[in-house]
C-alpha cells in the first residue's frame, strides 16, 4: 500500500467512483467497461487523470465483487493509481468509503480530493488544471460546470408545464474539488440521496465555486452517448494545422508559454510543440526579429478571467518584460486582451462568445 508522510502543503488526489452498474446506458454489463475506441471506457478517464502531474494519486473505488477491472485493465494499478473494492449502494456511500481509503493511505484533512465520474471519459488534463488553479486558494472548493444554453421546460404528464428561466443556471460536471476534511462530514450530513459532492457541501451552507468546464466533458449515460464519444475521440487524432512561432531566446520563450498555461508536448533541437486544449503551435528558435514582429495569433478560450488571473499570478509582464493589456469589452460584443511574447509575437486572447438562439 502506498502511503505518504504528513506535510504542511496540501496535496491533490483524484477519486473515481467506479462501482455503478450503468443501467441507463443499455449495456450488458457495467458501462465503465464497455469498449470505446478499442479500450474500456474507464481507461480513457484514467489516462487523462494520469497526465495531470499535480495529482499525487488516483483512487478508483470498485464494487466489492468487481473482478472485471483487473481482467480488462491488467497491470494498470501502480504507484499513482490505486484500487479499493469499497463501493457502496449509492454514489455518496462509494465516495465516502473512498475518502476513508485515502485516509488510510496518508491523506490529511487539508488535502484536496477531486471526485470525477468514471463515465466522463473525454476528460482533458488542462480542464483538471483549470479547476485546480481556480480552487486551490479558495476557502470552499468548486466544480467544473457549464452555463445552460438551451431553453428549459418543466414537464407534466408528457407536456410542457412551463418555460423555466435559464439565467444564472449551470449544468454541473466533474471533477468536483473539495478538501477531505470538508467533504467527508458533508457527505455524512447530507445522506445517500445527494447526486454530487457539491450538493452535499451546499447542504452545510457553503457556496462552491463554479469553474467553467467544456461541452465535451459529457457523461456517458444513454446508448447514443457512446457513438458521440467515439466521434469526439476520433476527431482528436485527426489532421490539424499549427502555426510556427519564432523565438529569439528559445529557453525563455518555452518557459513563458508554460507560465501562460500551455502544455509543452515535446522539445527537440530548435523546435518545441505546445498545446492548450484543441489549440497548438510550434515554437522554433529564430534569430530574425522581424519574423516575430510580423506575427499575430488569436486564441479563443472559455474563461478569459481565469486566464487573466493566471497571467497576473505568474507576473508575466514584470518577469518577462512584455506588454500585457487587461481584458476589454469590445463594442461588437467580443471580450479579449492583448499580450506580446518575449520575442515580439503579438497574441489576442478572446473569450468564446455565446451565440443567442
Amino acid at each position: 500500500m502506498t502511503t505518504y508522510a504528513v506535510g504542511a502543503e496540501p496535496r491533490f488526489f483524484a477519486l473515481v467512483p467506479c462501482a455503478g452498474t450503468g443501467t441507463r446506458a443499455g449495456t450488458l454489463g457495467p458501462k465503465q467497461y464497455q469498449p470505446l475506441a478499442g479500450r474500456p471506457l474507464v481507461a480513457h478517464t484514467l489516462t487523462a487523470l494520469a497526465r495531470v502531474p499535480r495529482l499525487a494519486g488516483t483512487l478508483v473505488v470498485l464494487a466489492p465483487d468487481d473482478e472485471q477491472f483487473e481482467d480488462d485493465l491488467p497491470g494498470l494499478a501502480g504507484e499513482r493509481l490505486w484500487l479499493a473494492k469499497a463501493g457502496g449502494a449509492s454514489r455518496a456511500e462509494t465516495v465516502a468509503n473512498g475518502l476513508n481509503e485515502l485516509r488510510a493511505r496518508g491523506a490529511q484533512p487539508q488535502d484536496w480530493v477531486l471526485v470525477h465520474d468514471a463515465a466522463r471519459c473525454l476528460l482533458q488534463p488542462e480542464w483538471v488544471d483549470r479547476l485546480i488553479d481556480a480552487c486551490q486558494d479558495d476557502e470552499i472548493g468548486g466544480l467544473l460546470a457549464l452555463p445552460l444554453a438551451d431553453t428549459l421546460k418543466s414537464e407534466q404528464d408528457g407536456r410542457v408545464a412551463a418555460t423555466v428561466d435559464r439565467a444564472g443556471k449551470w449544468a454541473a460536471q466533474t471533477p468536483q474539488m473539495f478538501r477531505l476534511g470538508l467533504l467527508a462530514p458533508a457527505l455524512a450530513f447530507a445522506g445517500e440521496q445527494v447526486t454530487d459532492e457539491a450538493s452535499a457541501v451546499e447542504a452545510l451552507g457553503h457556496r462552491p465555486r463554479l469553474v467553467r468546464g467544456d461541452w465535451e466533458n459529457l457523461k456517458i449515460t444513454f446508448p447514443p452517448d457512446f457513438a458521440l464519444a467515439e466521434r469526439l475521440l476520433a476527431s482528436r487524432g485527426g489532421p490539424e494545422i499549427r502555426a510556427t512561432v519564432p523565438a529569439r531566446d528559445f529557453a525563455t520563450a518555452q518557459q513563458f508559454y508554460q507560465d501562460l498555461g500551455f502544455t509543452r508536448e515535446f522539445a527537440m533541437g530548435d523546435l518545441a510543440g505546445f498545446r492548450m486544449g484543441r489549440a497548438g503551435f510550434l515554437l522554433q528558435r529564430h534569430e530574425a526579429p522581424q519574423a516575430a514582429h510580423a506575427q499575430h495569433l488569436h486564441l479563443t478560450v472559455d474563461d478569459l478571467d481565469a486566464l487573466w488571473a493566471r497571467i497576473q499570478q505568474a507576473g508575466l509582464a514584470a518577469r518577462y518584460g512584455v506588454a500585457v493589456q487587461p481584458p476589454q469589452q469590445r463594442a461588437w460584443g467580443r471580450r479579449d486582451l492583448d499580450l506580446v511574447d518575449p520575442s515580439g509575437v503579438r497574441w489576442t486572447l478572446s473569450e468564446r462568445m455565446e451565440v443567442a438562439e
